[in-house]
């Protein structure tokens, strides 16, 4: 008999067809799981009463105890869980997005008696954010915790037991995203950045400005809906609301990726950049290191805006160690493909399935 798996993931708009942790799931074996995914709004749109004063007064209950990501639809999609595990056999209840979705249903499961599956949920945000976004004392009572960077690994130690931790770094989809075939000519150099959440953006806006008078023609093309600091620069195109298809060609026509962050953990735009063979120049971090760690980035300390500049000016003029870079890019992003990255997914259910204790 197939092991039923039940996924409560979030719903990000700006997530394309292609994108997301949820991928992994389309490679996972049919013959041996039989999963059902419920997809959460990121709001309080899955919440069944209209009224406003009972929707503010629920979501001030339901997130008292600290999880400011937690809404009504993500209670809603917790009681619809337990509820199908009563109703049918469950095996493994699977949060995708540990911050936004766990609170009531670990401490609820008891009730369910035998028929209560295990638990495991996901976590995305570096250490320095989950503290306000998860409650601790609900950690313990999951059967596995699944991180996506190294530094999240010693984060959760200090609240469970370390047997219960997995590291599995984010996949990408290298069928989809890939090199294009788009001849230099005498086109200008392009350095592209995709998305907003815990982009520099100051350092974004200084190093553009530096390279605008440089009289290199050096462009910088952002996809982000969030990104009022870089506009206004003439050497800045700011893109919102594109398709999977424009955001694709934006990736195949770049020359490279340009990513100063905050910080970070796993990151969609680097995967993605990496699979379409683009050299990166980005933040020297753990996480990225984790998922950078040969030729194909540059990795610059403290987002030092004179370093970015240098760099790219680096780059600019040596297209044959960028051509190497963006080899080793693609090399890396088939490491990291989901038909790779599945089977770790694999081994965590089976050993969930065939133990007795969490992982």
């Amino acid at each position: 008999m197939a092991i039923h798996v039940h996924v409560i993931r979030t719903r990000y708009p700006h997530w394309g067809a292609y994108s997301g942790i949820n991928q992994f799931v389309k490679y996972l074996n049919r013959g041996k799981y039989n999963v059902d995914m419920q997809v959460v709004s990121d709001s309080d749109e899955d919440f069944p009463l209209r009224n406003r004063v009972i929707r503010t007064w629920l979501r001030a209950a339901v997130q008292k105890r600290g999880m400011k990501w937690y809404k009504l639809s993500d209670f809603v999609a917790e009681m619809k869980a337990f509820q199908k595990c009563r109703r049918k056999h469950v095996d493994i209840l699977h949060y995708l997005d540990g911050e936004h979705s766990v609170q009531f249903l670990p401490g609820l499961s008891k009730l369910l008696g035998r028929a209560r599956p295990k638990m495991v949920a996901m976590y995305h945000q570096p250490p320095e954010v989950l503290d306000s976004l998860i409650i601790k004392d609900i950690i313990p009572r999951l059967d596995g915790v699944l991180v996506v960077s190294p530094e999240q690994v010693s984060y959760f130690r200090e609240l469970v037991e370390p047997e219960k931790i997995r590291l599995i770094l984010h996949g990408i989809d290298t069928d989809y995203f890939k090199p294009g075939n788009f001849p230099r000519e005498e086109r200008k150099f392009k350095c592209l950045t995709v998305g907003h959440y815990l982009r520099d953006f100051k350092v974004i806006r200084e190093v553009a400005e530096k390279l605008s008078c440089c009289g290199e023609g050096i462009e910088f093309h952002m996809v982000s809906s969030q990104a009022g600091e870089v506009q206004g620069l003439p050497n800045v195109t700011v893109y919102s609301g594109i398709d999977d298809a424009k955001l694709l060609t934006l990736y195949q026509q770049s020359d490279l990726l340009f990513l100063p962050l905050v910080q970070s953990t796993a990151n969609n735009a680097l995967l993605e950049g990496i699979a379409c063979g683009l050299p990166v120049v980005s933040t020297d971090l753990p996480s990225i290191k984790a998922y950078l760690p040969g030729k194909e980035a540059i990795l610059i300390k403290d987002n030092d805006p004179k370093q970015f500049v240098d760099t790219i000016l680096h780059l600019l003029h040596n297209p044959v160690e960028r051509q190497i870079m963006g080899q080793e890019a693609r090399k890396r992003a088939q490491e990291l493909d989901w038909r790779v990255i599945a089977s770790q997914y694999d081994a965590v259910y089976s050993d969930l399935v065939n133990s007795h204790a969490s992982l």
